[in-house]
C-alpha cells in the first residue's frame, strides 16, 4: 500500500479526517462504488483514527491489500478519474 492521493487535480490539499478525504474526492469527480474487484482509477479511502489516507489501488495486488489487510478499519471505495495522474 504505497501511492496516495493528497490533492485534488485543481491542486487544493484533501483534509486529514476521513469525511474530509471523501468530499474532497467527491466534489472532485470520484464516485462511490462496492469495489468488488480490481477496475483503473480505483481510491480506497482508510479510516486511521485521527487522519485518514487516499490510497490508490493501482493494480490487482494493490487492490488486494487495501481489501484484505485494512486490520478492520473504516473503508470507502471510489473510481476517481484522477488517480493515476495524482497517486505519489
Amino acid at each position: 500500500m504505497g501511492k496516495y492521493i493528497n490533492e485534488t487535480s485543481k491542486g487544493d490539499i484533501l483534509g486529514t479526517s476521513f469525511a474530509d478525504k471523501i468530499k474532497g474526492l467527491v466534489e472532485d469527480g470520484a464516485e462511490e462504488t462496492h469495489a468488488t474487484k480490481f477496475e483503473p482509477n480505483l481510491v480506497c479511502v482508510v479510516d486511521n483514527g485521527m487522519f485518514a489516507a487516499a490510497g490508490h489501488a493501482h493494480d490487482e495486488a494493490e487492490y488486494n491489500q487495501f481489501k484484505n489487510h485494512t486490520g478492520g478499519r473504516s473503508t470507502r471505495w471510489f473510481l476517481y478519474p484522477h488517480a493515476e495522474a495524482l497517486a505519489k
